[in-house]
């Protein structure tokens, strides 16, 4: 059986071949690619666009990968005819007997399912921007969204506005990806819906992701924490709604002044003068709001971090908070609760079918930071209760995200979709 993937990033091991820098997303499909890799009677092939110039093939620990020269950028505009021959050619070499598209917003998936309509494909949902670009401003005011853009996005053209925009355009590609296929993977009952409204005639198949090695190793203790310490892994636009987790620190800080605000990623703020140029307008709203909140003393942005560095944050985090005003199934949250850290999420998206209110987390409406400050206060002040969230997410999480019936699962559903083609003629 030979799948061919079509993914939006480069995955570690080839980014380290080409001498590419690393990502820290898509952990879910190297995990998951690798344990596919070892299957007798499977072969992996895994194609994304690249920076370079020519058509490239490299094999790397068993899998073969393709990579389609045009950057980052030729991936948001439309599927162009010379892209199309790229999957062509790709396709007479490999052969696929199936095509697998993770993710639906860029324009390469639209271009592999026009170069190959005979071939079986299916669709893994990530996430869906036709829904996320509603939210985007996430309860920004009008003011910090429209009149103050930052230098940075002055001279790039590229404020807030725009950048929904771009959103916005890239749920052509998804909706077209989704009525071009006839059937689709996700976890969720969000995804399961809102696919379901563009393309009612889907098939749609259940498989949960599997997580990065590293975070099934690890198990938080309560006696290794930094006491009034939260950690967020995604703060860099307005959707994921970092500024309402600021807010509810405000709160907090009246009662723990040594509240501690960890965000993964660079800093919104800048630290340099270089870096201020730079500062993107969601980055400037930040800044402000962190000096009117009186938060100076109370973030800190730890840069980039791989697994590791991850695993290492969390196990010293008194609270895990997802604030995103839309998610589909946050990673993120199910590497903390695999780990057992006492986690928060708002009420968004498909995050009710990730963690049960009051059983292994709270959950909270977002906007409301006063709620999500009361939900803090109590893991703060509550062993007892932070132990109980530990133990029953780690139990449900390692029972979701087993990564041997994940695998079994997928090359399951992998079997039923060629041979439902096959009963087709």
């Amino acid at each position: 059986m030979n799948i061919l993937w079509c993914v939006n990033i480069l995955l570690p091991d080839i980014a380290k071949a080409i001498g590419a820098p690393l990502t820290p997303l898509g952990g879910w499909m190297e995990s998951l690619s690798s344990d596919l890799a070892k299957i007798d009677g499977i072969n992996l092939a895994i194609a994304t666009i690249y920076s370079g110039s020519e058509l490239n093939k490299v094999e790397v620990n068993n899998i073969v990968y393709y990579l389609i020269p045009g950057g980052h950028k030729s991936m948001l505009g439309k599927a162009n005819s010379r892209h199309i021959s790229y999957w062509r050619k790709l396709a007479r070499d490999f052969q696929p007997d199936l095509l697998h598209l993770h993710g639906t917003e860029y324009s390469h998936g639209l271009a592999l399912l026009t170069a190959c309509p005979n071939v079986p494909s299916i669709v893994s949902i990530q996430g869906l921007l036709g829904v996320i670009e509603k939210s985007y401003y996430a309860g920004m005011e009008f003011a910090d969204v429209f009149l103050r853009p930052s230098f940075r996005d002055i001279i790039r053209l590229d404020p807030l506005w725009n950048q929904r925009r771009s959103f916005r355009k890239r749920a052509v590609f998804e909706r077209e990806i989704l009525r071009k296929v006839k059937h689709v993977i996700g976890r969720t009952t969000w995804d399961y819906a809102n696919v379901k409204a563009i393309n009612p005639k889907v098939k749609y198949y259940h498989c949960d992701e599997s997580l990065r090695e590293p975070f099934y190793q690890h198990e938080w203790h309560i006696s290794g924490i930094q006491r009034h310490s939260i950690f967020v892994t995604q703060a860099g636009y307005p959707i994921k709604g970092f500024h309402i987790l600021l807010k509810a620190v405000a709160l907090l800080k009246r009662d723990y002044p040594d509240v501690k605000v960890f965000a993964a990623g660079s800093s919104l703020v800048g630290d340099t003068f270089r870096e201020r140029l730079k500062t993107p307008g969601y980055g400037l709203y930040i800044k402000r709001l962190i000096l009117n909140l009186g938060l100076e003393d109370n973030v800190v942005f730890t840069g980039m971090l791989d697994a590791e560095g991850i695993v290492g944050r969390l196990l010293s985090s008194n609270v895990f908070v997802v604030s995103s005003a839309v998610e589909n199934g946050c990673n993120a949250l199910h590497e903390a609760m695999l780990i057992g850290v006492p986690s928060i999420t708002a009420f968004s998206g498909g995050m009710t079918d990730m963690l049960t209110h009051k059983v292994n987390g709270f959950m909270y409406p977002f906007m409301e930071e006063a709620m999500l400050a009361e939900y803090i206060r109590r893991i703060f002040d509550s062993d007892e209760l932070a132990l109980k969230f530990s133990q029953t997410s780690r139990e449900s999480t390692h029972k979701r995200h087993d990564r041997k019936k994940i695998t079994e699962t997928m090359v399951g559903i992998y079997r039923l979709i060629l041979e439902d083609e096959r009963c087709r003629y």
